[in-house]
This record gives C-alpha cells, sequence and structure tokens, in this order.
C-alpha cells in the first residue's frame, strides 16, 4: 500500500499513544474515590459502546465459534483483565512518569520475544538496544520521579508496572500472530476480548464485596477521569491500535510508544503536580536510544515483513 493510504492509520497509532500518555494520571484521579477493581470495571464497560458500535459499523459484530471464544477469553484476560488491572492497582503508589517510561521499554522487549518465538533474528546492534533500553529502566526505577537515590525508589507499584510491560509485549507478539496467521477481524477481536474481560470483572466484585453505590458520590473530575479511561483508552485507542496491529509489522508499530512517556510526563506535571527530576530525561533518553536501535536493525524489520506477505 503506499505510503499515503497509510497516513490515516499512522495518524490513529499517534491518537492512540496520546490517550495512553493520559491514561496513568487519569487512574490516578480516578483511584481518589473508587477501588481499583470498580474503576478497571467501570473502564471496560465505558468502552463497550464505543467497540460494539465499531463492531458494527466496520460488518465485524459476530458471535465466536467455541475455539475463538476460548481464545479470546485467554487474551481478554492477559491483555486487558490481568494487564490493566495490575496498571489500575500500581497506580496507587507508581508515579504517571515512571509507569510511562517503563513502557517504552516494550518495543524492545517485543522484539526479543519475536526472536525467541516468531525465529526472528536480532543482531549486534539489537541486543546493544535492548540492553540500553533495559539499563535505561533501571536508572528511572532507582532515582524515578521522586529524586530518591538507590532502589529504595522501586515500590510495589513500579514492580507491577514492570510486569505489566513484560505482558504487554507478549501479548503484541501473540495478538500480531493472531492477526496475520490465524486471520482474526481486529475489530471483532477487540470487541470480544473486551467483553470476556468485562465479564471477569463482575464475580470478583461480587466476592470482595465491592459497593457500586459510591458511583453516585463521584466528583465530576472523577467522572471525567473515568471518560478518559473508558470511552478514549480502552475504546478508541485500542480501536485504533488493534486496526494499525493488523496493518503494521509489530516493531513498526511499537516505535509509536516513543510518544507514550512524553505524554505521560507532561499530563503529571500539568494535572497531578508530580516533579520530575534531571536523572529522568537521562534514562529516558537511554530507553529511547535503546528501542531505536532495536526497530532500526535490519534483520528483525525484514523477517517481521516477512510476516506481511
Amino acid at each position: 500500500m503506499a505510503k499515503k493510504g497509510m497516513l490515516h492509520i499512522y495518524f490513529m497509532v499517534v491518537l492512540a499513544i496520546l490517550f495512553w500518555g493520559a491514561s496513568f494520571a487519569g487512574a490516578k484521579m480516578a483511584l481518589e474515590q473508587a477501588s481499583p477493581l470498580l474503576v478497571m470495571t467501570l473502564r471496560f464497560v465505558l468502552s463497550l459502546p464505543v467497540l460494539g458500535a465499531a463492531a458494527l459499523f466496520m460488518g465485524e459484530m459476530k458471535l465466536p465459534s467455541a475455539k475463538q471464544a476460548a481464545i479470546l477469553a485467554s487474551l481478554g484476560f492477559f491483555g486487558f483483565f490481568f494487564h490493566l488491572g495490575i496498571q489500575t492497582v500500581a497506580m496507587q503508589t507508581s508515579g504517571t512518569a515512571n509507569a510511562n517510561w517503563q513502557m517504552t521499554a516494550s518495543p524492545a522487549l517485543t522484539a526479543l520475544l519475536a526472536a525467541l518465538f516468531l525465529k526472528e533474528k536480532i543482531n549486534a546492534r539489537g541486543i546493544c538496544g535492548i540492553i540500553t533500553a533495559f539499563l535505561g529502566v533501571a536508572l528511572v526505577l532507582s532515582l524515578g520521579t521522586r529524586g530518591a537515590a538507590g532502589l529504595s525508589a522501586y515500590n510495589f507499584g513500579d514492580f507491577l508496572i514492570t510486569v505489566s510491560m513484560l505482558n504487554w509485549a507478549s501479548f503484541m507478539v501473540i495478538t500480531r500472530w493472531l492477526f496475520s496467521k490465524e486471520q482474526y477481524p481486529p475489530v471483532f477481536t477487540l470487541f470480544w476480548e473486551m467483553i470476556f474481560a468485562t465479564l471477569m470483572c463482575l464475580p470478583l466484585l461480587a466476592a470482595t464485596h465491592t459497593g457500586i453505590s459510591v458511583v453516585t458520590g463521584f466528583r465530576w473530575q472523577t467522572w471525567g477521569a473515568l471518560a478518559l479511561l473508558g470511552f478514549l483508552c480502552s475504546g478508541l485507542a485500542y480501536l485504533f491500535w488493534y486496526i494499525a496491529a493488523a496493518r503494521i509489522p509489530v516493531a513498526k508499530l511499537m516505535v509509536f510508544q516513543f510518544l507514550q512517556p512524553l505524554v505521560g510526563v507532561l499530563v503529571g506535571y500539568f494535572v497531578i503536580g508530580e516533579r520530575f527530576t534531571f536523572w529522568l530525561f537521562i534514562s529516558g533518553a537511554m530507553i529511547i536510544l535503546g528501542v531505536w536501535l532495536v526497530n532500526t536493525q535490519p534483520h528483525a524489520q525484514d523477517a517481521l515483513n516477512s510476516h506481511e506477505k
């Protein structure tokens, strides 16, 4: 496809990253009045009208087969219920800038996992990039946005973000394989993954006796944060990302996550009032350099392009 014909796809990817960059700040605001489980459930529920309308519009609204349902339920757990669940819990203690900078290491991890499981080659340049990105992550974890010295700045919330980063990289490799090899339609896939993720929340809400009556006392800022998380971050952002993932090689797509920490730092600074240090910029530059090295090394890109054919 001509590059001009792909401009709208790239535009959607940039919008998705902008929404996700603000999602950590939105989660911190919503958590001031609601539990992590309730925030996640409402986020999923609010995304369903957006995804359902998109599935209808694109002609991908249909029931999955038994095999498809099993696969989509599994991906709904790992890609949404588990992934966004641990992110929501993490934002009770992790800083928005820390979280966003960690997530930028996922492109390097994606390339590594693609080499291990999809037999895509990584040359010395790619290995150097992965090491550089991990060193950048280590630096942001040790010095972070709070100005603390040493690993004392690395708390349980930061650990959950690290797990989330590893999970996201794995999930993207599996999703790319699903689109390219199994020919799953992207919006159909996303809609049912979100349906299953939402259903997984309901018994947990009952088991933990999480009251939903608190929603009547939500401030307008809380509803605004939930609208951001539901309609934009879990609705439009994932919709745009999945459409792009069906059209763009995964390493080329993941490189757009360079923008996420920039948005996250700015939102965290202006909306929440978090401060950030000189070390955050140094570590962020190391992560970006490492991911750039991975995504511009030719062998992995050639291998990914071969999956497009």
